[in-house]
């Protein structure tokens, strides 16, 4: 929205996970003065995305929304690949992609999609240092999920060092009362709900030109504080918040 995104097509996995991300993307840019002009379902694994590109393509509209994940959001950007809907000058907004699969795909087929992310390998010195280590390991660079449960693990593991105990309501505390600031998130803290707030990132995959090496495939548009980036905590359902 805030790169001039106005009017959005919105293609939905037609299941609760699709449904849930159809509505937190309407919520979000009907709040800011956008458009959903069109919202199109989909069957889970569905093989043929033809006639859903063409309707994102035919609407006009200036972002076109992927609510959905896995194999059918890879199908997706290969077929909107195919029809040119970047080249023509919509922009696709992959609401749930990993680093792995824009490797897969490659920047050829992935170029011009935005995403956000909670982390990326190469945003700072120490992303790299830690994703140079595991890429010795398994010869290849780590998504967010590997680094964030790396450094989830760890915050635990010194809770736990910390307090001398392994009682969760200890390590919980401790865990609560101390920022996360390591290779995934600086000044990263844990809410009352058990949310873990951290800065996220609008990224968008890099052009055949712009990439220098099979792993250089994202570059960093802006950073969303992460006070801006969750649901606040008002609107947490843990019954465990005080309201």
């Amino acid at each position: 929205m805030a790169e001039g995104g106005k009017n959005w097509f919105i293609l939905t996995a037609d299941y609760a996970f699709g449904h849930a991300l159809e509505g937190d993307v309407r919520s979000v840019v009907e709040a800011n003065g956008g458009r959903i002009v069109n919202t199109v379902r989909h069957p889970l694994a569905t093989n043929d995305f033809s006639s859903y590109m063409l309707q994102a393509q035919a609407s006009g509209a200036q972002v076109v929304g992927l609510a959905n994940a896995g194999a059918d959001t890879v199908n997706s950007i290969i077929t909107a690949g195919e029809f040119g809907l970047t080249q023509s000058g919509q922009n696709i907004a992959a609401l749930l992609l990993f680093l792995n699969d824009v490797h897969a795909l490659g920047v050829q087929t992935a170029q011009g999609i935005q995403l956000t992310t909670g982390w990326y390998w190469d945003m700072d010195e120490d992303a790299r240092a830690w994703s140079d280590r595991f890429y010795q390991r398994t010869n290849a660079r780590p998504s967010m999920v590997q680094a964030g449960i790396y450094s989830s693990t760890m915050h635990y593991l010194k809770g736990v060092q910390a307090t001398g105990s392994d009682k969760a309501a200890d390590v919980r505390k401790w865990m609560m009362d101390n920022q996360i600031n390591d290779m995934f998130a600086k000044g990263g803290y844990v809410r009352e709900d058990g949310r873990m707030v951290h800065d996220m990132y609008l990224a968008q995959v890099k052009t055949p030109a712009e990439s220098k090496n099979e792993w250089d495939l994202y570059k960093i548009i802006r950073t969303i504080p992460g006070d801006e980036a969750f649901r606040p905590l008002s609107q947490s359902v843990c019954p465990m918040v005080k309201k």
